[in-house]
């Protein structure tokens, strides 16, 4: 095998294992279907050479995750017998036993995604999740409300129907750990901005906030414009702009940390993050009551079971508003899901450097959008026509009348 592939065996067997749940969990491959096809070849091929293996304990755990690829207890027990199997030297009938460290070795070669099994034993059952009222009526601080200067500002683009109570607990979640944090209450600014053909969410919302701005648009939500209304028409004055997702649970030291790196002479924009851990229903609740309600400084990621997303461009971004500006804000051209967050950080990356760092960020669990039209094109193809990073410098974004003539609005 080559040097320049991973050999280390624990490694190789942590990728096994997540390639037989990978094969056998369509709630994990759907984190994101683009990763999935690219890799899937490699994931299905390693799954047909785990099963040439004759060995008696993995045989067994492999039969055991096969029927039930949420069993942690399981998985950590094919990784730990894929790893005894895989330190042993090579010896003569050992062709099955090479052919597996190969396909693991290629599948962590090219594959961006790998199931990380939560902790066999955690500490209780993950219970009901919480109910949004439940999450906003416990914040730890109330928003200040103020349109002064801020270090940071933290503008979430948002949208979910009347029915979809999943996104609505994870931006309720969101807000609250946005509640409780070291940095001073006064010097941050979260906005969230809600983009539908009415404004359903407002009531409930609005509290939790220091600005909230309603961006009528009826068509396929648009997260571009929706972000680029939100720096325009809330963020400001604010000399750092974060873009976060409603369904990323934060620790308690997110905004000091973003604050103090810009501090750093030449820093303009970072992830903070490198891979991103989507967590499934039960991980989801376990997150969000530890953090939200427990009173625990961050997810307690190390102990949950979800997908890790390897360097992901999407998320959670932090910039200086003046990047984001120079750059004319993310292209409201991409419409529906996909390609939009890959497009803005290759302009912004062209003018500043982008960092990265291995901040404990979670992605809550919810019903993913479709990211195809009917015919199976995806959304993104008329931006991908015109040209990726194609969006002028000087656009005039973040207009509310842009989808519906209507202006005002927070």
């Amino acid at each position: 095998m080559s040097a320049a592939r991973p050999s280390e065996p624990a490694a190789l067997a942590a990728s096994v294992t997540s390639s037989l749940v990978l094969v056998h969990d369509p709630v994990c491959r759907a984190t994101a279907p683009d990763y999935w096809d690219w890799s899937a070849d490699a994931h299905r091929t390693a799954v047909r050479a785990l099963t040439a293996i004759d060995d008696e304990r993995v045989r067994t755990a492999a039969g055991r995750l096969t029927g039930d690829p949420a069993d942690d207890t399981a998985a950590a027990a094919l990784t730990t017998a894929l790893t005894a199997l895989l330190s042993r030297p090579d010896g003569p009938g050992d062709t099955a036993v090479g052919a597996l460290r190969d396909a693991a070795a290629r599948t962590e070669s090219l594959s961006r995604l790998l199931v990380r099994p939560g902790s066999p034993s955690p500490s209780g059952p993950a219970g009901e999740a919480p109910g949004a009222e439940e999450l906003l009526t416990s914040v730890a601080r109330k928003p200040h409300g103020g349109d002064h200067p801020v270090d940071a500002a933290v503008v979430i683009p948002f949208r979910a129907p009347d029915d979809a109570t999943g996104r609505v607990r994870n931006l309720a979640a969101v807000l609250n750990a946005l509640a409780d944090q070291s940095h001073p209450r006064d010097r941050y600014r979260v906005v969230v901005v809600e983009s539908d053909s009415r404004s359903r969410w407002r009531d409930l919302f609005a509290d939790a906030c220091d600005a909230y701005v309603f961006a009528p648009d009826p068509g396929r939500f648009n997260k571009s414009w929706t972000v680029n209304v939100g720096v325009v028409h809330g963020a400001r004055p604010a000399e750092l702009v974060c873009v976060l997702d409603g369904d990323i649970l934060v620790d308690r030291d997110f905004v000091a940390r973003a604050v103090e790196r810009f501090a750093r002479p030449g820093t303009q924009a970072h992830w903070p993050f490198e891979d991103m851990l989507f967590l499934d229903p039960s991980a989801s609740s376990r997150a969000v009551r530890a953090r939200c309600l427990d009173g625990a400084a961050e997810p307690g990621r190390e102990r949950l079971r979800g997908v890790l997303l390897r360097r992901p461009p999407g998320g959670c971004v932090w910039l200086r508003e003046d990047l984001f500006t120079r750059i004319g804000g993310m292209d409201e051209r991409f419409c529906g899901w996909g390609g939009e967050d890959q497009d803005f950080v290759w302009r912004a990356e062209r003018y500043g450097p982008m960092d990265r760092h291995g901040d404990p960020l979670v992605h809550l669990h919810h019903d993913r959008a479709a990211h195809r039209g009917d015919g199976g094109v995806p959304f993104y193809e008329e931006v991908e026509r015109a040209g990726f990073c194609s969006w002028p410098c000087d656009s005039d974004f973040g207009r509310l009348d842009r989808n519906s003539g209507a202006s005002g609005g927070g």
